[in-house]
């Protein structure tokens, strides 16, 4: 394929130059080393194209937040620590069983 604007990729591109899903579609079906020169080079040097392809290539937007905060597990901290402390227990006695 001879180097094009984006007007001569058709629908592999959208207005601003960036792939559109059928772009990341011809990208990915492409053999390793056989993808288009011109797509896989915008894709090369496009940050936002390489946000979308790995976020699957299907839209622009970043994924929206969770809406409930994920809390943080106290409870395995304050479980470890607890482990952590019978096991010195532990070896303190077989220590003194030892002698």
């Amino acid at each position: 394929m001879s180097p094009q604007g984006p007007e001569g990729r058709g629908a592999l591109v959208d207005g601003r130059g960036c792939l559109t899903p059928a772009g990341f579609a011809t990208l990915s079906r492409a053999p390793v080393g056989r993808a288009p020169a011109d797509l896989a080079g915008h894709l090369a040097s496009c940050s936002r194209c390489q946000e979308r392809m790995l976020a699957g290539g299907t839209s622009a937007a970043r994924p929206p937040a969770s809406s409930t905060p994920r809390t943080p597990r106290l409870w395995l901290g304050v479980a470890l620590a607890f482990a952590a402390l019978l096991l010195a227990v532990a070896a303190l006695i077989l220590a003194g069983r030892m002698r």
